[in-house]
């Protein structure tokens, strides 16, 4: 049984979709490094330590400062800075920088076009000041950068469109295949699923399921033709018991013989109603069952007459409190063996007080003034016997087996409740849009 609060399960499109997105989660935290990894390059630290190695070698010439020659082409370049004056060459905002390092982040406040790592030297009145020029490096990583750009919304479109098509190819049609699943009638039978699917796996579902619908129908045909020609096997010895009783019954028996021939009687009427319930819950419902209508309050009335001699040799009687119109659209014999196997059950279990029996707004309740019993432990032997019932498929249960499926079939509701101060109450609720309406009043 489904807990009220268990999870629901994932669809297969909503695993695959944040399949995607988690892919492109992480092409996007990939794509993000590279960007800062690029980034990084045009600041590394390389760039000082060449600049301060350039400088330390055209410092530590023992050469006259006179012939002492920076590079003037190249990646890397110097210039000496007298009295403010800027060199040929020089871009002019590097005669107003103070000594120390400037990397590219701190020279393009000056020069947007240009990159630049600069290193100013202070020797003794003028400055000595080595560059790089990485504006190439930096054009390649800005490049880089649009290319990941350009490949993280291909990708976005890309998981976009996975996406939509997973929603609109997939899952369309097992929405498709879900909902002819559940429109599947069980008492319609001939129903298949459309395997005409765009998708193999539906298909083959359908298939298979298609395959199986085969198999189960084959099943309750043979169920159904056993049962039949059983019920025909047992009606012609049950007519002819009943045809026995009726001529013995012409004869003059002593009371002692009247007794056990009674009860032969009943049994054979028993038998006869069991073996028609039995027919009836075998075959689907059809209008031509619903058609039929049992006066509810009438069938009540008589069943109460025929159960008196269970309690005619008790100091128990039944008491009929009220018995309002009422019509059942089923066959009498399904009401009949409801009916009788409440009442039966009452009488057997009561031996001194009444046994109250009232049809009114469209229940039916009767209650006893037996010992009562424990309604778990009873819970749990009707449980049991519903399921002899099944594995044996013998009479064990057989009433509450008939019971349950008639219950089942017109969605009557059947409550037990016992207090062993109070005796028994069960009570069949035919209410129920499907199961009951209200009987013309007049006769």
């Amino acid at each position: 049984m489904t807990e009220p609060h268990a999870r629901r399960a994932r669809s297969l499109p909503y695993k695959i979709s944040a399949l995607f997105v988690l892919f492109g989660m992480v092409l996007a935290l990939a794509l993000t490094i590279q960007g800062n990894l690029s980034q990084r390059l045009i600041v590394h630290p390389i760039w000082r330590e060449l600049l301060e190695t350039s400088t330390a070698q055209y410092l530590n010439d023992a050469a006259p400062a006179s012939r002492k020659d920076l590079p003037a082409n190249g990646r890397v370049r110097g210039w000496r800075i007298k009295a403010g004056e800027a060199p040929p060459g020089m871009p002019a905002y590097f005669a107003t920088l103070a000594p120390g390092f400037y990397d590219e982040s701190r020279t393009d406040d000056f020069d947007s076009d240009k990159s630049y790592a600069v290193l100013v030297t202070p020797v003794g009145a003028e400055r000595v000041v080595m560059a790089v020029d990485i504006s190439d490096l930096e054009d390649l990583q800005n490049r880089g950068s649009v290319i990941s750009l350009l490949i993280a919304a291909l990708s976005a479109l890309m998981i976009g469109g996975s996406i939509l098509w997973l929603y609109r190819g997939m899952r369309g049609p097992m929405q498709s295949l879900a909902r002819r699943m559940d429109e599947l009638d069980p008492e319609q039978p001939g129903q298949r699923l459309p395997t005409a699917f765009a998708l193999s796996e539906l298909h083959d579902i359908a298939v298979i399921v298609n395959r199986h619908l085969d198999r189960v129908e084959r099943f309750i045909e043979r169920e159904r033709s056993l049962l039949d020609q059983a019920s025909h096997e047992f009606r012609t010895p049950i007519a002819v018991i009943a045809g026995a009783v009726d001529v013995l019954k012409l004869h003059d028996l002593s009371p002692a013989a009247r007794a056990p021939l009674e009860r032969i009687q009943a049994t054979t009427e028993d038998l006869t109603q069991i073996m028609a319930a039995l027919l009836f819950l075998s075959r689907e419902p059809s209008g031509a069952a619903l058609s039929e209508t049992t006066r509810l309050d009438r069938l009540v009335a008589a069943l109460v007459d025929d159960h008196a001699h269970l309690v005619a040799r008790k100091s128990a009687r039944f008491v009929v409190e009220a018995l309002q119109p009422l019509s059942l659209d089923c066959p009498e014999a399904i009401a009949r063996i409801v009916v009788g196997n409440l009442l039966r059950n009452a009488a057997e279990n009561t031996y001194d007080g009444t046994i109250a029996v009232r049809l009114a707004e469209g229940r039916l309740s009767i209650q006893d003034s037996g010992a009562g019993f424990d309604t778990v432990a009873a819970a749990r032997r009707y449980t049991q016997g519903l399921r002899e019932s099944t594995k044996h498929g013998g009479g064990q249960g057989l009433g509450l087996f008939l019971i349950r499926r008639v219950c089942e079939r017109f969605g009557w509701r059947l409550r037990i409740s016992s207090d062993p101060a109070r005796g028994t109450l069960a009570e069949m609720d035919f209410s129920t849009p499907e199961a009951a309406r209200a009987a013309d009043p007049r006769p």
